[in-house]
């Protein structure tokens, strides 16, 4: 069984089943960063952002594929991530069937990030 990378917003906090659920009911194994680490005592709290962000770092890396779910500056971190160190294994957008709001999200962080997107193409 393959275990994949749920990359998903904080802001999509409520749909964390919801996502874990699609990928088991595709016979994966779900790894999310907002399940593996609560929100309110990691991200908001005393570890806060800069660490939850390289915890979920070491969570890209282990994973065998990777699902955009939503778009965020950390899901656009951990998107950069995997597409420097892990080329070699898959990449699987799914933010229209649960992020309606990703384009305008996507589109500010564009000056940061470039356009990640168009550039896996050919490994979607």
């Amino acid at each position: 069984m393959k275990l994949v990378f749920c990359c998903q917003p904080s802001r999509l906090q409520n749909k964390v089943k919801e996502v874990m659920d699609f990928v088991t009911e595709k016979g994966l194994g779900p790894l999310s960063g907002l399940h593996a680490f609560e929100f309110e005592r990691f991200e908001e709290g005393p570890i806060g952002r800069e660490k939850t962000m390289e915890f979920c770092l070491r969570l890209v890396d282990i994973a065998d594929e990777f699902w955009v779910f939503g778009i965020s500056e950390g899901a656009m971190i951990e998107l950069e991530h995997f597409m420097k160190t892990r080329r070699d294994r898959p990449i699987k957008l799914y933010m229209d069937k649960f992020d309606p709001e990703w384009k305008a999200y996507y589109e500010k962080l564009k000056p940061r990030f470039g356009d990640l997107l168009s550039k896996i193409n050919g490994l979607v």
